[in-house]
């Protein structure tokens, strides 16, 4: 009589190759696997015994960086590579084909709805509120850009327009506290002849 173990089949777990699985990436990552990848291509394409043929691993590698500068596309322009590829090709094929004017092929970016507060909006702001508007600007600008180790593009404008601000009421802060000028300022923060530090 004879003892037979069987083990089951081992099952592969299937990995899904999208945007979603990209996601979690940080910048630094993505653009290291898409080098990675075109590296790898050009050495298969470099050895003449080798191809790239459907479904190898050179293949299943070009669809993953395909999808991996989707999403760098996406976090820098909040828009869609594929969409804004097809769209330009559109326009190329009418200026060949019917004529119309050649096309410039801009490329769309997601800009920050708001614009950056002149100084004029702080004028009638106390010495505190003051502070505490430069205060709140850098700390949406905090959680905008160190809480998100990949802020997209509009995220990034909107820290920009928040950084402006919040440095704008800051130095019509720091002018008022020392007199009103730059100069002022300067002359209330050097020492006199023969003063020491303590």
């Amino acid at each position: 009589m004879s003892k037979v173990i069987v083990f089951p089949p081992k099952v592969m777990p299937v990995e899904h190759i999208d945007e979603a699985h990209f996601e979690k990436n940080n910048d630094a990552a993505l653009l290291l696997k898409c080098f990675e990848v075109v590296k790898d291509a050009l050495d298969v394409i470099a050895e003449p015994e080798y191809s790239i043929e459907q479904e190898d691993d050179t293949h299943i590698d070009l669809y993953r960086a395909y999808y991996a500068l989707k999403v760098l596309f996406r976090r820098r322009t909040g828009h869609d590579a594929a969409q804004v590829a097809q769209d330009h090709q559109e326009a190329i094929t009418r200026h060949l084909l019917g004529g119309e004017s050649r096309p410039e092929n801009k490329i769309p970016v997601v800009v920050y709805p708001a614009e950056c507060l002149p100084d004029e909006a702080f004028d009638g702001l106390t010495d505190q509120q003051l502070a505490c508007a430069a205060f709140n600007s850098t700390d949406r600008v905090r959680s905008l850009i160190v809480e998100n180790h990949t802020p997209p593009a509009l995220a990034l404008d909107e820290a920009r327009t928040n950084v402006i601000d919040a440095s704008t009421a800051l130095r019509l802060l720091v002018l008022r506290l020392f007199g009103g000028s730059v100069e002022a300022m300067g002359a209330s923060l050097c020492r006199k002849p023969g003063e020491f530090l303590q």
